[in-house]
């Protein structure tokens, strides 16, 4: 693994745990805020929802970069091996990127599903439905089609908007329920909600980790039903009778779909319940298209709180590398080679042989010159010619110890000479008593 990789992955990896933190504690104050804003519109809470989402998909961009590795400061409460957080980048990368391409798979779907829907003739529609495609026509260029691919009604966005219905329920629904149903797909368009439901999934592709993106992903699908709901209110006018249509239109979406799609179906059966029961709501309020801007503001402020936050506390967990740095080992080793007191009183004590000076390494120049050698005594002495020198005979009381260093040079030329240094402990005794003797090596 190259060092460049190894960097990202523990990056990614350390990034992805503080989103978790810092994620779960956006959601939360979502739910606060949604909690508080119960009693305003659909428009409202989709927003809130939406907004805490794409808060938590910015928090890795907003939060300031931390070292990867372990500070002398910090004391993280989880240390792993650096190979982990390879190991979880790879299967980030894997899960996320099938992910996505499963995305572009259904983006390309719905294109070809595009290319093969039948338009619709408006001038043989109900003049009620052409005055909604007409009035609604001016906020965002539409086509009305049909198509047996597609089980229920759907808003195709992106560049092509376009509004697709069943072929069945063309001739299956009144003209009033074809209305209501025309002008909730077309809510979705004037909403941007294609484009808004594209984030949705690219976010949960690559956070499918996080508990929070599921759980706000799942309200977003249904607050964004509910504006549409309103949308629908806001022009018919007639909560049961637009209730009565969603009732129906679940009926027999479900009795059409097979054994294999029934699971899907019942989901879909329970969100069309709770949009019911939010269109019957005795106690709703008049419904404004309008939303509460300041619990948007709410929700983004908190998440840059949150992201400097987590930014400047300590890592919860950090990854060490197994092999120590390289300069700490030498150092180690350097440490270990230096003899203690202890080490060195442990090696016996090498013998001494006399010191020999060979001068075949040493310079031409380099000459080593030869004192002749003196031994003073507390008396003075008179010069003598030969290297070795007697004190002078006269009569003592106690014999005199000397000691004497003679330096013998040998060789035939100036290139081969050895010197030699020797010690010569003397005892004189005076003339009388012992006479003239030689002295001896010792």
């Amino acid at each position: 693994m190259t060092p460049a990789l190894h960097a990202i992955a523990q990056i990614t990896a350390l990034k992805a745990v503080d989103s978790l933190i810092a994620g779960t504690l956006v959601a939360l104050f979502a739910a606060l805020v949604l909690r508080v804003a119960r009693g305003h519109n659909a428009g409202t809470r989709f927003a809130i929802s939406f907004s805490a989402l794409i808060a938590i998909a910015m928090l890795p961009l907003l939060a300031l970069s931390r070292p990867s590795g372990i500070s002398g400061t910090e004391h993280p409460a989880i240390t792993v091996s650096a190979s982990w957080a390879f190991y979880l980048f790879l299967a980030w990368a894997l899960i996320a990127g099938w992910s996505l391409l499963r995305l572009a798979r259904a983006a390309w779907h719905l294109r070809v599903l595009r290319t093969r829907c039948e338009p619709v003739d408006i001038q043989q529609l109900d003049p009620l439905l052409q005055e909604t495609l007409r009035r609604h026509g001016a906020h965002r260029k539409f086509m009305l089609c049909t198509s047996d691919a597609v089980r229920v009604p759907t808003a195709l966005g992106l560049l092509k908007p376009a509004v697709v219905i069943p072929r069945w329920i063309v001739h299956e629904l009144s003209p009033a329920e074809l209305n209501q149903i025309v002008v909730h797909e077309l809510a979705h368009l004037r909403r941007w909600d294609d484009w808004t439901n594209l984030a949705q999934q690219l976010v949960r592709a690559v956070f499918f980790f996080h508990p929070a993106v599921w759980w706000i992903e799942k309200r977003i699908a249904l607050e964004r039903e509910m504006a549409c709901d309103d949308a629908v209110l806001r022009e018919t006018a007639s909560p049961r009778a637009y209730a009565e249509c969603l009732a129906r239109l679940a009926e027999k979406s479900f009795v059409r779909h097979s054994v294999a799609l029934a699971q899907a179906a019942l989901g879909r059966i329970r969100q069309t319940s709770l949009r019911v029961a939010q269109i019957l709501k005795v106690d709703q309020p008049v419904s404004d298209a309008r939303s509460w801007k300041p619990a948007v503001s709410l929700v983004a402020g908190f998440a840059v709180v949150c992201a400097v936050g987590i930014s400047r506390a300590p890592s919860l967990v950090a990854f060490q590398d197994s092999a120590p740095n390289r300069p700490a080992a030498q150092a180690v080793a350097i440490n270990n080679s230096i003899p203690t007191m202890a080490s060195m009183a442990a090696v016996p004590s090498a013998p001494v042989v006399p010191l020999r000076l060979n001068t075949r390494v040493a310079h031409a120049a380099l000459r080593i010159p030869v004192v002749p050698a003196r031994v003073h005594s507390a008396r003075p002495k008179p010069a003598r010619t030969n290297m070795v020198h007697l004190a002078s005979s006269k009569t003592v009381s106690v014999p005199v110890a000397e000691t004497l260093f003679v330096v013998i040079e040998t060789g035939g030329n100036a290139s081969h000479q050895v010197y030699q240094i020797q010690m010569w402990r003397l005892t004189l005794h005076s003339a009388d008593e012992s006479g003239s003797k030689s002295p001896h090596r010792t």
